[in-house]
């Protein structure tokens, strides 16, 4: 449903989305660095959810636009950031994962101003298609997970090497245990490994050629990805690969995924300027 156009316009409510995040990711970073383990919880949702809030409407406004939805590579990442936040915010709540926010606040504000003020090309995206919309879908929330995966292995290489490094001691009476860091990264490995599986598999059954010439390289890219997540998976239950081995192949994979999506968004938009 279209907007009002004297409410359509996105810019002031990002802006200020922008400004939420990167206070809280000031406020959260400074906690931290003073060792005081963890931002009031009522402050950090006080910024977060009029943040999230503002950064959705944004993000509608830029994607609903004349015949369906406008997903170009810039409103994606918006679109993406957003959905990271959200998640990360919920599973708080019960997991301690709040850790991930001080990267993840910026990240998000970077991305949503990046996409108010450089708008993409692509052509819009027929809001009817149920199967497209499955796929977009599928494919956005397993991007998002696996790049929250992403960061937490960096978190887990951070609390290793500090465990193993006298002078980084501090770092440990900050974030969580180590053995916790890593039973959560690989849940959201699993998470989003499954959510992957079913956005490729969704863009098999409801895309007409995975394999044409404009999005081959997607399509591979991904693929590739997904072994390379389900490699690292079968060697953790086989080999209980941990550590920075698995914080490699995770970053490997996730590198394969990104290019795989926006690296040929960037190609087929900025640099042929497709949709």
């Amino acid at each position: 449903m279209p907007l009002p156009a004297a409410a359509a316009n996105p810019i002031i409510p990002g802006v200020i989305a922008a400004a939420l995040y990167l206070a809280g990711a000031l406020l959260h970073g400074r906690a931290l660095a003073h060792n005081a383990g963890k931002m009031s919880v009522r402050l950090l949702a006080a910024l977060a959810a009029p943040a999230m809030a503002l950064h959705g409407f944004a993000v509608y406004a830029q994607v609903n636009v004349p015949g369906g939805f406008g997903l170009g590579l810039l409103s994606v990442a918006s679109l993406t950031a957003l959905v990271m936040v959200v998640l990360v915010m919920f599973m708080s709540v019960l997991q301690p994962v709040r850790s991930l926010l001080v990267v993840l606040f910026p990240i998000s504000a970077a991305a949503l101003l990046a996409s108010l003020f450089a708008p993409g090309r692509a052509a819009p995206i027929d809001a009817s298609d149920a199967g497209l919309a499955t796929h977009i879908l599928t494919s956005i929330l397993a991007y998002s997970i696996l790049m929250m995966a992403a960061l937490q292995s960096i978190f887990v290489g951070i609390v290793e090497r500090s465990i193993r490094v006298p002078t980084h001691l501090a770092l440990l009476r900050i974030l969580p245990p180590l053995e916790t860091m890593e039973r959560l990264l690989f849940v959201m490995v699993w998470t989003g490994f499954i959510t992957l599986t079913a956005a490729i598999g969704s863009g098999f059954l409801y895309l007409d050629d995975m394999f044409a010439q404009h999005v081959v390289h997607h399509t591979v890219l991904s693929s590739a990805s997904w072994l390379a997540y389900a490699l690292l998976l079968a060697g953790r239950l086989w080999f209980g690969w941990r550590g920075v081995s698995a914080m490699r192949w995770i970053l490997a994979a996730f590198v394969l995924l990104l290019l795989g999506y926006l690296g040929s968004k960037f190609v087929l938009e900025i640099l042929l300027e497709r949709s």
